[in-house]
């Protein structure tokens, strides 16, 4: 394997010496995140866990904004990557598949992100379609000039790399694992937010974070702010009842 070949660029790139706050086995998905951008040659990746009925928890990111384009699909709801985990498939969607899908999504990743087209695809097994990587890029022909054989060779050191590392530290021993990445502890503060939310207006956990997320369209923000908020009593959930009759 060599470094002209995709698995041999992600593991040269991951090789790389790791910055202190990215050294723990939660910042795993992070580092990996990075290295697949490089190895495929994308703008942005991203790593999710799908968990049914539209739950989904990041796990890491190559750099902000594409944690943003994360936090957009999922305030939506729905989009490229729960596609992905439905059907079990690798798709592309560029902003007109996506305007016809999911219109809300297209107004916030166009207007958000300079991503204008989305690569899913679920890991393999035994992580697949549980997890999903996204590949994002600013334009569609990075998508489509990508050879799709070099996709599935760094989704696959990808996911075996995740499996290596799925039997680090345990809990009991204070260290946290990777589906335990800083994303995933905000995302989990959604969680939190949906249930106290739940009690409040009277709703079942999805009708709750449905509210939730109508909330976040109204303000213009992403769940994940809107759960903050309420977690640290800045919002109280009884107030958005109007959002729960509409």
């Amino acid at each position: 394997m060599t470094e002209t070949d995709a698995a041999g660029r992600f593991l040269q790139a991951l090789s790389e010496p790791a910055v202190p706050e990215e050294r723990g086995l939660e910042m795993v998905p992070t580092r990996l995140a990075r290295a697949a951008a490089e190895a495929v040659g994308v703008d942005g990746v991203a790593l999710s866990i799908h968990e049914g009925a539209g739950l989904r928890t990041p796990i890491g990111a190559s750099d902000r904004v594409t944690s943003h384009a994360e936090q957009l699909q999922f305030t939506t709801g729905d989009g490229p990557c729960l596609r992905a985990h439905d059907t079990g498939s690798a798709i592309v969607f560029d902003l007109d598949d996506i305007n016809r899908n999911w219109p809300d999504l297209h107004t916030a990743l166009l207007g958000e992100t300079p991503f204008r087209a989305v690569f899913s695809v679920p890991l393999a097994p035994p992580l697949g379609p549980t997890v999903i990587v996204d590949l994002y890029a600013r334009e569609l022909a990075t998508l489509t000039q990508v050879p799709r054989d070099d996709v599935e060779a760094v989704v696959l050191c990808l996911t075996e790399e995740l499996v290596r590392t799925s039997g680090g530290v345990s809990a009991d021993e204070g260290g946290a694992r990777w589906w335990e990445s800083p994303a995933a502890r905000r995302r989990s503060r959604v969680w939190q937010a949906t249930g106290q939310a739940t009690v409040a207006l009277g709703l079942d956990v999805v009708d709750t974070l449905t509210v939730l997320r109508a909330h976040a369209f109204a303000t213009g923000r992403v769940v994940d702010d809107v759960a903050e908020d309420i977690v640290e009593g800045r919002l109280d959930p009884a107030e958005l009842r109007d959002e729960s009759n509409r």
